[in-house]
This record gives structure tokens, sequence and C-alpha cells, in this order.
């Protein structure tokens, strides 16, 4: 085996690993509140050991958000930000490549069973879950700001990347809708590209 597809193999490994996490966190929490179980607990059907817990979450509380320690690491996030201009101009490919790196992201946060059930329980049983995960949001929108004006070379604070975000915001809100309204499983990426073309076509008035 190359040392390319061992590291790939470890790595889907991890994700796997990362997603039970969650599952089981997020699974004990919506039937038991937070302080109703322990890390052990967690770990159990994971089959891993306390000790492994902490090298994903540095918490209960951060395995029930769910977010990865470096969610902007990935082989896909680092080509969107080397396929930028660098030159304070916003690259022609930027949304799209916005979009895959979405898809990807995105396509782990559904990976874990019982996303939309278990969160919806959680924060009706802890209703200042819903800050946690918000604040976990808008943690995620700043730091793809901050990616864009590298990717672009635009300086900090430049509304460009922020009217980025609130675009991509829209057609994941716009996707997602749809997604689930016809119960699809599976990867969001054809819908949510399917999205971006019907956007374009508004504003282009041509069909994509």
């Amino acid at each position: 085996m190359s040392e390319s597809a061992a590291e790939s193999g470890r790595s889907a490994k991890m994700r796997r690993t990362r997603i039970a996490i969650t599952e089981h966190a997020r699974k004990l929490t919506a039937e038991h509140g937070l302080a109703g179980f322990t890390i052990e607990d967690v770990c159990e059907p994971v089959g891993i050991s306390r000790r492994t817990f902490f090298n994903y979450f540095p918490s209960k509380e951060a395995a029930v958000i769910g977010s990865p320690a470096e969610p902007f690491e990935s082989a896909a996030m680092q080509r969107f930000v080397a396929s930028g201009t660098r030159s304070g101009q916003i690259s022609p490919t930027l949304l799209d490549d916005m979009v895959e790196v979405a898809i990807e992201m995105m396509d782990e946060v559904f990976d874990i069973a019982g996303t939309i059930t278990h969160v919806n329980q959680i924060i009706a049983r802890e209703p200042e879950f819903m800050e946690k995960f918000m604040q976990d949001s808008e943690e995620v929108h700043q730091r793809f700001t901050s990616l864009i004006e590298e990717r672009e070379g635009l300086t900090p604070g430049d509304p460009r990347a922020g009217v980025a975000i609130q675009v991509l915001g829209s057609l994941l809100h716009h996707a997602a809708h749809a997604f689930f309204g016809r119960g699809e499983t599976g990867s969001i990426g054809p819908e949510l590209r399917r999205t971006l073309a019907l956007s374009r076509e508004l504003f282009t008035g041509s069909a994509p």
C-alpha cells in the first residue's frame, strides 16, 4: 500500500470514529441530558477508550456540537485556498469552489445519524445548546471568511468576503430545504450544485 493510500485510509477511519462519537453523544444527550451520561458511555458503543475520545474532542459538550478539531485542514480546503488569485481580485471560480468545500463539510454533518432529530431534541431538553450550536456556526463562518480573504488577497474585513459567505448560506438553506423536503439521503452535492446553477440563471438570464 502506498503512503498516500495509507494516509487516506487513516483519515477515513478517523472520520468514521469522529462521526460515531458525535452520533452517540447526541443520542445520549437527547435521551438523558448532558449530565446524564459519562464519556465512557459514549466510548463503549464506539469501541474506543476514554483516552482516544480526547484525541477527537476536548469534552462531552464538544462531541455533541460535533465540529472536528481542525475543520479547515482538509485537502479540499487546502486546494480551495491555493486556487485563488491572491491579487485583491475575486477569482471567477470562487463561488463554485466554495460550494465544493461546503459539500464536503455538509456531507459529514448529514452523515451523523439522527442529526436533525437529535439536535432538535437536545435543544428542547437543554435550550442553552441553541446558543452553542449558533456560536459554533459563527466560528465556522468567520474562519471561512478569513480563508476567502487569504485566497483572494483581500484585506481583512473586505465586504466581498462577507457577501460570498452570505450567498453560500442562502444557497445551502435552499438546497437543504429541497433535499430534506423530498426525503432524500446521501450527498447534498447534486442539489447544492443545482441551486447554484439556478442562481446563476437568475442573474444572467440564461439557462445553465
